[in-house]
């Protein structure tokens, strides 16, 4: 991806932040030393700081894994939306890698906003999925619009795929980020980078498989549990039926959570729904019980908002103006420390395209992952108190 289009993304989140800062205005060749990464392939998190930090980190890490792909690998990516001087560029760097050698394999969802990039991909890469580089966009109603894959919504998925890059095979990357110019300007994203589990991966790639041949199934749902190098990982593939919410795993996980000897919680979550009122229920009752519960939020309904803001022991901070700083949160995070299913000095994070509501659960294709890397969990940690020092407190309607 060229320097001039990653300049062309951050300016005008650069320029708002010094601002807001009152300092200096930067030069947006300052604040993105360079148009991609070009560091180790490691396990970690990145996370896209609109305020004090780096809004595009997460397009120059990809373009930086992208590059160092060698020929005769594969590259397979799960995407919603590329649109915008960010999806331009990076479909730019996936042609490129495309006439190196490597195979560039490409599910998009059927969003009208994103047909130039798809088109664009298509161009190159072709439409035959039984070639070595292909793009599919998931076919939807004929009136346009979102569309599935294998739910019956919208393939929501943020993944990517990598057989090999730098000196790394088997790389799984989760991300929450949509590559559209607000998304690498002023909202708030994370990705986390897991290479090295061949079963992860395995799993990745399976999913990826049925996605591609449209094997609809709203009751698709599939849990892959498996040790990595930072510990225990475990990916779940939606869409998952039910009618309550016994067939939550967010629901059930906060039912593993013990608030004796003091845990904390933290949820930077972009979409809330009055479906999935178990979820704020559940934090609910666990603030009562002692636990720090705190939330940052970008779109949430009024019976969710209502019933959070009731228990003052909830801090409810909210993040929700992706057309000015400090901005949007469009990660989707839960993060877990101290007493989790007998555990007592647990650490974990929940991470992947998965909203707080009821397409992401139950119509979407979507991806949830839930690590307990300490490293990882930190830097989560860091991301949040972050955005939460930003986020004004959030008030009754």
């Amino acid at each position: 991806m060229s320097g001039k289009v990653l300049s062309m993304l951050a300016a005008g989140a650069v320029t708002a932040t010094a601002a807001l800062a009152g300092a200096p205005v930067a030069s947006a060749e300052s604040a993105i030393a360079s148009a991609c990464t070009d560091t180790p392939v490691t396990s970690g998190a990145v996370f896209n700081q609109p305020v004090g930090g780096d809004p595009a980190a997460l397009v120059r890490e990809l373009c930086g894994l992208v590059r160092r792909a060698p020929a005769a690998s594969r590259i397979q990516l799960a995407h919603f939306v590329m649109s915008g001087a960010a999806g331009t560029g990076f479909a730019d760097e996936l042609i490129s890698a495309h006439r190196r050698g490597v195979d560039v394999q490409v599910i998009l969802d059927g969003d009208t906003r994103g047909a130039g990039v798809a088109g664009r991909l298509s161009a190159e890469l072709g439409t035959d999925t039984s070639a070595g580089s292909w793009v599919h966009v998931c076919t939807g109603p004929p009136s346009g619009g979102t569309a599935a894959c294998i739910g019956d919504k919208g393939q929501h998925n943020k993944f990517y795929l990598f057989s090999r890059t730098g000196d790394v095979s088997d790389v799984v990357v989760q991300s929450s980020a949509n590559l559209t110019d607000l998304n690498s300007s002023t909202y708030w994203n994370n990705l986390v980078v897991l290479p090295g589990n061949k079963r992860l991966f395995a799993a990745y790639s399976g999913y990826f498989a049925d996605l591609a041949a449209e094997r609809k199934n709203l009751d698709y749902y599939r849990v892959t549990t498996t040790g990595g190098p930072g510990g225990s990982v475990r990916a779940h593939f939606f869409p998952r039926a039910g009618t309550d919410a016994g067939t939550d795993p967010i629901v059930d996980y906060l039912g593993k959570v013990s608030c004796r000897g003091g845990t904390t919680i933290r949820v930077g979550m972009s979409e809330w729904d009055t479906y999935r009122i178990a979820i704020p229920e559940k934090l609910r009752s666990l603030a009562a019980q002692g636990c720090t519960v705190r939330i940052v939020y970008g779109i949430m309904d009024e019976e969710v908002k209502s019933l959070l803001l009731a228990e003052p022991r909830i801090e409810l901070r909210t993040l929700g103006d992706g057309g000015a700083l400090p901005g949007r949160v469009h990660s989707k995070y839960l993060l877990v420390e101290g007493s989790f299913d007998g555990d007592r000095d647990a650490r974990w994070v929940f991470t992947g395209s998965h909203n707080y509501n009821e397409t992401s659960l139950r119509r979407n294709d979507e991806t949830l992952l839930r690590l307990n890397d300490r490293r990882v969990y930190r830097q989560y940690v860091d991301n949040f108190e972050r955005m939460r020092a930003v986020a004004p407190l959030a008030t009754a309607s």
